[in-house]
């Protein structure tokens, strides 16, 4: 067995120097990449009917199109329907509703929806926290497929392993669990209360002239208050410029992309005048630009709902009573005056933003209309002022069923930069259409393909989408290790049908590059390995791995965490190249927590309950239905009473995402003396399996511990073969 280096000097310097280029997808749908250039300009654009559903069925004569007022001649047009894959033909001609996604994870032409969730935790409440956790927890339930790529970041906390685009439901749920509070200098809430001034008083207490914050504070803007201008402009920044990095890491994956950007508001893009208004403006379009042509639609939702503004009783307390009665800056108080505003006998402009706390009308309606400019901008919905998320989420979903997509030659061919507004019309009655208000006119010069073959297996290690060329397969199974750290093991296997061998008097030889990469959550590399492999083998060796595989393995230890390990393999006799990637929890047991090794599968013949010596299932993972299937599981930390620990199981077997068996919950039996280690055990009948892929997932719960830490749940695809 090969050793996994867990420094691997070399591999790193590779990847250091290759992170600064940009990848694309080798396999993106050329179909589906958005164009534009003098001579063509590709759109795509979602046209519902009243109750948000896709509509279906328009003729390219439905639509004009219009830049900068002018009305182009549309010379493409196609409807895509992104709620089935494009190829998704079964064998025999039945259509599927997805295609089948082998173990090394989905390809372009696979890619149903795709969907990044950015938090704007800089500007959503600790109570409202609760409800996006909850409301993206039930979507990942209920409405994510098994061909959707899901990824969920957060304003705050990084761009790491767990903001990657996955299918991946425990690793979906996870990064959720991961949204809560945090303290940051900029964030609208969480933050102790900084202290507040009168506007008439200096901080020594006496009275003077300058009664603005930023004059008081030495011409220096207030950057503790939550309501300052200029700290409500930068959380604003900071989550767009995440938005802009989520737009610019979904532009390599195929078809129209849904971001959706889950915030407290953005007032910041309600400005109207002056030098800010021009840069906010310039930054919008070229936002607006980048998710144009990264077929991405920006919508948004103010996760605050529908709230009543509280404390305001009768007419004496209404905003307009109050604007007239706080004085603002530049007018004094009179001397009758008290600490009660109303008391007071200025006459104001504008209402005191105090006076209403987190319930300022104002400021909300300017979050709305902020988010509402970005969502239009950019072929996007709102919701706003709505309390049932998960019906808005489901519009937002909905939405992303079918697009249109056309392109047109612009009648102005001098590309100058300068920005051009885009509107489409449909004629058609009772429907709402959404699509983009433009793009920049530039050129955008194509990207250098890869030159060398270490550059060709990164760049296909950093893609979001497996590629294909060369076919694999791995499992990375877990067990506990000393000193609190994780034991790994590395089983790959790659199909020999698809590398070219050359043979000569009797024996076969091949070529090949293998390179792993291990990323912790943070992103951060921590491990790798890189090796050139050349088999040399006689006839029957060749025989043998043509039927079942070439295999490499490897093994290392890790400290607890979640990694993400990327394998490519490069056929240096080709060029062709295959990738997956594996996601791997190594459990803390120092927190004395209930925690699991992998699924352990074997293969054992049917109904040999007593088989001692089981067939360990290789990385491909594929079984006969001629055999029964053996699972087992170790089990560390469960609590004990009276020596014993309380553990039940349940066995759950899906295709699809869907369950189609659940075993109900048994006791976990207990035999020996040593309780540090459970190890549960169970064996499967697949003789009436239907060939096919197959996801086993064993829940364990401990009955002794805390409710919040008493379950673990372990999964395992396989495929089940004639």
């Amino acid at each position: 067995m090969k050793k996994f280096a867990v420094t691997a000097v070399c591999v790193l310097c590779i990847l250091n120097a290759a992170l600064a280029q940009k990848q694309q997808s080798r396999n993106a749908g050329d179909d589906q990449v958005i164009r534009i250039s003098t001579e063509l300009v590709q759109l795509d654009v979602v046209v519902t009917d009243k109750s948000g559903k896709i509509k279906r069925g328009l003729e390219r004569s439905d639509f004009e199109i219009y830049e900068n007022g002018k009305k182009q001649a549309t010379s493409f047009f196609e409807f895509v329907d992104s709620g089935k894959t494009r190829h998704s033909s079964e064998p025999g001609g039945k259509d599927a509703d997805y295609a089948p996604i082998t173990g090394q994870g989905p390809s372009a032409s696979q890619i149903g929806r795709v969907f990044a969730f950015v938090v704007d935790d800089l500007t959503i409440d600790y109570d409202d926290l609760n409800l996006v956790r909850k409301m993206l927890n039930n979507f990942v339930d209920n409405e994510v497929k098994p061909n959707d790529l899901i990824a969920i970041v957060r304003t705050v906390g990084g761009k790491g392993l767990l903001q990657q685009f996955s299918a991946d439901k425990a690793l979906l749920h996870r990064a959720i669990s991961t949204l809560t509070p945090v303290t940051h200098q900029l964030a609208a809430f969480n933050n102790p209360a900084p202290p507040r001034l009168n506007p008439q008083q200096t901080p020594g207490g006496g009275t003077a002239s300058m009664t603005n914050t930023e004059e008081i504070n030495g011409g220096m803007p207030d950057s503790d208050n939550p309501l300052d201008d200029t700290n409500r402009a930068m959380r604003a920044f900071m989550s767009l410029g995440t938005a802009g990095f989520v737009v610019d890491s979904m532009k390599q994956l195929p078809g129209r992309k849904s971001l959706v950007l889950i915030s407290g508001g953005l007032p910041v893009l309600s400005a109207n005048a002056g030098t800010e208004s021009a840069n906010l403006t310039d930054f919008l379009n070229s936002l607006t630009d980048r998710a144009t042509r990264a077929s991405v639609s920006i919508n948004t939702m103010d996760i605050r709902g529908l709230k009543a503004f509280s404390g305001i009783a009768g007419f004496a307390d209404t905003p307009a009573r109050s604007a007239m009665d706080v004085p603002v800056s530049g007018q004094r108080q009179s001397s009758s005056s008290t600490n009660d505003p109303r008391n007071g006998r200025g006459f104001g402009r504008v209402p005191d933003e105090a006076l209403f706390g987190d319930n300022n009308p104002f400021d909300e309606m300017e979050g709305h209309n902020g988010l509402r400019i970005l969502a239009a901008a950019t072929g996007g919905i709102s919701v706003l002022s709505k309390n049932d998320f998960d019906d808005g989420l489901q519009k937002i979903a909905g939405a992303s069923d079918g697009y249109y997509l056309l392109a047109y030659t612009p009648s102005d061919t001098k590309f100058n930069g300068d920005f051009r507004k885009v509107e489409v019309k449909v004629k058609a009655d009772g429907i709402r259409v959404y699509s983009r208000r433009g793009y920049l006119a530039r050129e955008e010069k194509p990207q250098a393909a890869p030159a060398t073959k270490q550059d060709q297996l990164l760049a296909a290690i950093k893609s979001p989408l497996a590629l294909r060329e060369v076919e694999m397969d791995a499992t990375l199974l877990y067990k506990r290790a000393p000193q609190n750290r994780g034991a790994v093991d590395i089983d790959l296997v790659i199909d020999s049908k698809k590398l070219r061998f050359e043979s000569n008097e009797g024996k076969h030889k091949s070529d090949l590059d293998v390179a792993g990469f291990v990323f912790d959550q943070f992103g951060k590399l921590r491990g790798g390995f890189s090796e050139t492999i050349a088999p040399v083998l006689n006839q029957d060796e060749f025989a043998r791995i043509m039927k079942g595989g070439l295999s490499y393995s490897a093994n290392t230890v890790l400290a607890p965490g979640v990694y993400q390990v990327r394998i490519a393999v490069r056929d240096n006799k080709t060029g062709s190249i295959g990738t997956l990637s594996r996601y791997l929890e190594i459990p803390d047991l120092s927190k004395a927590r209930l925690a699991a090794s992998s699924l352990l599968l074997a293969a054992v013949p049917a109904g040999e309950m007593d088989a001692k010596k089981p067939t360990p299932i290789t990385a491909d993972r594929r079984i006969s239905n001629k055999q029964d299937l053996r699972y087992a599981v170790i089990l560390y930390n469960a609590k004990l009473k009276d020596g014993r620990p309380q553990i039940k199981s349940q066995l759950i077997i899906s295709r699809d995402g869907e369950p189609i068996f659940k075993q109900p919950e048994e006791m976990v039996t207990v035999s020996g003396k040593d309780q540090s280690e459970v190890i549960k055990w169970g064996q499967l009948a697949l003789s009436k399996a239907k060939p096919g892929r197959y996801t086993m997932t064993l829940v364990v719960t401990d009955e002794l511990a805390e409710k919040k830490t008493q379950t673990v749940t372990r999964s395992m695809d396989f495929m089940v073969v004639d």
